[in-house]
């Protein structure tokens, strides 16, 4: 709904310092809208932050992602994986420090006053601060939040850009002062060790993995998969969806035009998932991983989703994503053992199968269409998983087929990107 306008400013709200209130959550961070319940609270004079979130996956309509970001000064960590939790600590950037999300409000020079509206029944006065890659607002009840909106401004690796929108709406009483409990603040004792290796996997022989990763193409540097992230069928066919659907923006240039299949072979004893980004040759140069065990393959549905982020089960309606460490790397000619949840390497490569251009999966045959059509289904993605197959399973482009490009192991074309 659109602010009312209006010639005379309220008294700017003055948001208490330390507060907790119940929320809902409307996010885009995965490229199409989501909403969900939320738990928000704040101690801005100890500097610290706490914010949960469980929504449903969009796409699927039941799969939940459940995540709660705590912060403090300049630290900060992820807690995922809802009844089976785990924890990442983020670097040190940006987003991830804590910073007061309302007293700008309350000042004349960073934000100014837009008018009257209704959020949910409720009258609120809408100030707006406006800043280089970002943009607040927040609708206030005298002092009482009612809903802030965020939006980052991010550029991408193609020149193109996008807006990643987070909206928090607060309901009910809030609980302020010392009613808000410490516990809130408090780092949980699972942010100082790694979960363990699926017990369902332990002393089992290695497992092969039919991986896709979508990659750059400057250099050979860009086919190596150690500290990277690969995905099964349906995993890739998501992940290619979203970042192609957000116009390839990213906080990291990724570069990314080659889609490459391996065969790998993995000990299914799997670890803590590694968020892995970056290359060599992008800006920053990689790859960095986050949070992840540094020797065992990482698993989980794509961005958390499920108890225990899916990492111990066989199935999931969007596929899985692995990561793989670079500690865990086998020497060549050698395959993990039975023992690789205990020591030793856990992955090696069997072969890179093929590799195609972006643009004839996304240009060529339209992948971006499947990809809307499977979002607004909800039930998985179908389509998309069908034509990245097809895509693979020959040259021939009335079925679908892509020219495979060629590789360091192999005899390469020239690769345009």
């Amino acid at each position: 709904m659109k602010a009312a306008p209006s010639t005379e400013e309220p008294l700017r709200p003055r948001v208490p310092h330390r507060f907790s209130s119940k929320m809902t959550v409307i996010s885009s961070e995965t490229g199409v809208p989501s909403t969900g319940a939320g738990f928000f609270a704040q101690d801005a004079d100890r500097k610290t932050m706490r914010l949960e979130s469980l929504r449903p996956f969009p796409g699927t309509g039941e799969l939940l992602t459940n995540m709660t970001s705590l912060m403090r000064a300049n630290e900060s960590w992820d807690i995922t994986g809802g009844n089976h939790p785990m924890c990442r600590q983020l670097p040190m950037f940006g987003a991830q420090r804590f910073a007061d999300l309302f007293s700008w409000a309350a000042s004349p020079i960073l934000s100014q006053y837009a008018g009257e509206r209704t959020v949910d029944g409720r009258n609120c006065s809408l100030w707006r601060l406006h800043a280089k890659n970002a943009s607040m607002s927040l609708c206030a009840s005298g002092d009482i939040p009612v809903e802030l909106n965020m939006s980052v401004f991010i550029k991408g690796s193609t020149g193109s850009a996008k807006n990643f929108n987070s909206t928090y709406r607060f309901f009910g009483a809030l609980t302020v002062g010392s009613e808000v409990p410490d516990f809130l603040f408090q780092k949980p004792s699972i942010c100082g060790s790694f979960v363990p290796p699926c017990e369902n996997g332990r002393g089992l022989d290695p497992v092969e993995l039919d991986a896709y990763v979508f990659h750059p193409g400057l250099s050979v540097a860009d086919y190596n998969i150690e500290d990277q992230n690969v995905a099964d069928l349906a995993g890739d066919a998501l992940f290619i969806c979203m970042d192609c659907l957000q116009n390839q923006s990213s906080f990291i240039d990724h570069n990314y035009s080659l889609i490459s299949r391996y065969i790998l072979q993995v000990s299914p004893a799997f670890g803590q998932y590694a968020l892995c980004n970056g290359y060599p040759d992008t800006k920053p140069p990689g790859p960095s991983c986050i949070g992840g065990d540094p020797r065992l393959v990482g698993k989980e549905a794509p961005f958390f989703a499920g108890d225990d982020e899916s990492r111990c089960t066989a199935t999931s309606p969007i596929g899985f994503w692995f990561g793989l460490p670079k500690g865990g790397h086998c020497p060549p000619g050698q395959v993990p053992g039975k023992d690789a949840w205990a020591g030793g390497c856990t992955w090696s490569v069997q072969k890179r199968l093929k590799t195609i251009h972006q643009a004839c999966l996304l240009k060529d045959h339209g992948y971006l269409n499947y990809c809307k059509a499977d979002f607004l289904e909800k039930k998985g993605f179908p389509r998309s998983m069908a034509a990245l197959q097809a895509a693979f399973a020959s040259e021939d482009p009335t079925q679908g087929g892509c020219k495979d490009v060629g590789g360091p192991d192999s005899e390469p074309e020239s690769i345009v990107v």
